[in-house]
């Protein structure tokens, strides 16, 4: 029946009634093209938060790896030294294994300019693409190796090839990823969008750790030097084939399309590294001389820690791998809120508590490592230094984006980082093995932590000021 005039039951007519649903809409929602609006607003934060996950696990997915691949190395220094250098002092073998390990980060800061240029002029997510297969690519060769049995000393040349091939590569991964995530912040939340970075970092040595764990603990020594410590190596590519994958269907940051609109309306000609050494040396020595103290320890507390424990604490190589998964657990755990601390309190100051707390701990933890003996009880004790670790990691890691403007941020990140590790985080086992061989006692470590974290104290009280404001914001922002 025709909705005309009065209903059989008295209502008002089916016109009327259309009317008031409409307008009960438009109260609502709107008029039309304001509901339209409305409609897709409250759809958009989750489209957002979902492009935005992605984006960071993208960003992160080349760190995994790389730092994977770097954890492997130093796990397996002992085996390593075993199977790819001779020497009758087992000490000797281990710094040759980890002078080779030190020699990838060489060529890092190479592999940072060139890549970081690259990504300052054509775009973050290509540059992470090249990045993370050629670490895949090193990392997998490693695995097929042959040993100096084999070949005699093509093995250890081989291998020292493919270790600065492979940094060349990670020299471009972390400047790349670290300024890809950051840009993608909303003014309120940097430090906790580059605190994945850092995760990012852990959850690689985390895998690494993991699978060296299992391999120690189920194959026989004579197994685990023959071929076990091969698998881990050769699974990297996997993980390479992914990120590749992933990162194609991501798009740039927010910051990088409107500097390029920018310089394109500008019609500049930007050349990033020139610009970077012109007009940011002073950024550059700041972010070298933060990135000194956190180096330093990560490495140690870290990488080095398996072979540290079992070659002068007296432990087992089972026993560091326990003690190093579980380090590298907490770790993780404790970036995110790391990342919400240093976003409310500031990078300075958080830069500053995190390395007196070093300073003041550093000895009495090693102490307690050194003369404990059991495994909880060298837990707990590094477990002290864990806080100020990831406050630290988390801190420097955003200031180093946020002391570039971002038309040079890539080029300085990555050229400044890379500096950082190969002075003082690359060589910071081999130093800490000359330094234990050359005084005698495993507690000098904590005086090359400290020694480091001196560095990094200074650089925040004198030179980091000058790159944000009394309220806590970058000067670049």
């Amino acid at each position: 029946m025709m909705c005309a005039g009065v209903d059989a039951d008295g209502k008002a007519p089916c016109d009327i009634r259309l009317l008031y649903m409409e307008q009960a809409v438009f109260a609502a929602y709107g008029g039309p093209y304001e509901r339209g609006a409305r409609m897709a607003n409250e759809i958009q934060p989750a489209q957002k938060n979902a492009s935005l996950f992605k984006s960071i696990l993208s960003g992160c997915l080349g760190n995994v790896l790389e730092w994977y691949d770097y954890g492997l190395y130093g796990y397996f220094a002992v085996v390593i030294s075993a199977e790819f250098f001779t020497s009758e002092d087992p000490v000797v073998g281990i710094l040759m294994s980890f002078m080779v390990f030190g020699v990838g980060f060489v060529v890092r800061p190479i592999g940072g300019l060139i890549m970081g240029a690259y990504a300052d002029k054509h775009g973050r997510v290509k540059s992470l693409t090249v990045t993370i297969m050629a670490i895949g690519i090193c990392t997998m060769l490693m695995g097929c190796l042959p040993t100096y049995e084999q070949i005699g000393i093509m093995a250890p040349i081989l291998l020292t090839v493919l270790r600065l091939l492979q940094g060349l590569a990670t020299g471009g991964e972390f400047g790349s990823a670290l300024t890809f995530i950051s840009e993608f912040n909303n003014g309120k939340n940097t430090s906790f969008l580059v605190s994945w970075q850092p995760f990012s970092v852990g959850v690689g040595m985390l895998i690494g750790s993991i699978t060296g764990l299992i391999c120690t603990s189920v194959l026989s020594q004579p197994d685990l030097y023959a071929w076990g410590w091969r698998i881990p190596f050769l699974i990297g590519i996997v993980v390479a084939i992914y990120g590749v994958y992933l990162r194609k269907s991501v798009p740039e940051p927010p910051e990088f399309e409107k500097m390029k609109e920018q310089k394109k309306s500008a019609e500049e000609d930007h050349t990033p590294v020139k610009v970077l050494f012109k007009k940011h040396w002073v950024a550059m020595i700041t972010n070298i001389g933060l990135l000194a103290g956190t180096s330093v320890s990560y490495y140690l507390l870290v990488t080095y820690l398996p072979t540290y424990i079992k070659e002068f604490v007296g432990g087992t190589m089972l026993e560091g791998f326990i003690v190093n998964t579980a380090v590298v657990a907490v770790y993780l755990i404790l970036c995110p809120f790391a990342g919400m601390f240093a976003d409310k309190f500031g990078r300075r100051k958080s830069v500053i508590i995190a390395c007196l707390g070093f300073i003041v701990l550093a000895y009495p933890v090693f102490w307690a490592v050194i003369n404990g003996h059991a495994v909880l009880i060298m837990i707990c004790a590094l477990a002290c230094l864990l806080p100020f670790q990831s406050l630290n990691a988390v801190a420097v890691a955003t200031a180093a984006s946020e002391v570039y403007p971002t038309e040079t941020r890539n080029s300085g990140v990555g050229l400044a980082y890379n500096l950082a590790a190969a002075v003082f985080g690359g060589m910071a086992p081999a130093i800490a093995t000359a330094i234990i061989a050359g005084t005698g006692s495993a507690i000098s470590l904590a005086f090359f932590i400290i020694g480091a974290d001196v560095v990094s104290i200074v650089v925040a009280i004198f030179l980091m000021k000058r790159f944000y404001r009394k309220d806590g914001t970058p000067v670049n922002s």
